[in-house]
């Protein structure tokens, strides 16, 4: 497949034009979640290491941003190994609070043009998000930042117990009109695209390293950068 660059951004590709679904990555592809996910984070480590984990844990803004777009438990199985379910599970209800009430209290922002790419396109495709998070986060999020009426459908992992999202589209694609492109930052966006044989976008300035984009179809490098390519 050819690779967007910034050479060949206004050169619009033949494969493209029988795209009729566009499937989004909500958080580092939208959503600049570190604005809140951050000062939620932290809060979480405190708790934790008032139960005596995450000492080792070096809280700074690049090392929380990895953890962005993983499954929720990701990041305490890491920073607080040896911890029992209940005490993680104690962690992630409380970082869930915390980010739904900073987005609620103003604190979060969608990237720069997102919300007049998604009006563009809602107009030619069908829009749908596929997110690793909560339902009541994502549902919360799209309510807060009004852009809802733009999708279709959107399918929070935690509605499929967590499966992996290459899983949760076989689940959902007969539904879904052909051609599907898959527009996300990290490793998983990638592998479920790749999984399923549809094509896809990495968003370079989302959270995932350059390296976990490397096999995509085409690359951009800021949200409205997608106009100039569908």
């Amino acid at each position: 497949m050819a690779r967007l660059n910034r050479e060949n951004l206004n050169c619009k590709n033949d494969e493209l034009k029988n795209v009729k679904s566009i499937i989004f990555d909500f958080d580092g592809t939208l959503h600049n979640t570190i604005k809140i996910y951050y000062p939620a984070f932290s809060s979480g480590v405190e708790f934790l290491r008032n139960h005596g984990f995450a000492k080792d844990f070096e809280l700074n803004e690049k090392n929380v941003s990895k953890f962005l777009g993983e499954k929720p438990n990701f990041a305490y199985d890491l920073i607080a190994k040896g911890a029992d379910e209940k005490l993680k599970r104690e962690v992630m209800s409380l970082v869930g609070k915390k980010m739904d009430e900073n987005i609620k209290n103003g604190l979060g922002e969608l990237y720069a043009g997102t919300v007049k790419v998604l009006e563009e396109l809602s107009e030619d495709y069908d829009l749908y998000i596929l997110s690793n998070c909560r339902e009541s986060y994502l549902d919360t999020a799209l309510d807060v930042y009004g852009i809802k009426k733009y999708f279709k459908k959107y399918f929070a992992a935690e509605t499929y117990d967590y499966l992996p999202k290459d899983e949760i589209i076989k689940k959902e694609r007969q539904k879904i009109k052909e051609e599907i492109i898959f527009v996300g930052d990290r490793h998983h966006d990638m592998e479920a695209a790749r999984k399923n044989n549809i094509m896809s976008i990495f968003c370079t300035y989302g959270f995932g390293s350059y390296e976990e984009g490397k096999d995509a179809s085409y690359k951009i490098s800021s949200i409205g950068e997608i106009l100039k390519l569908l």
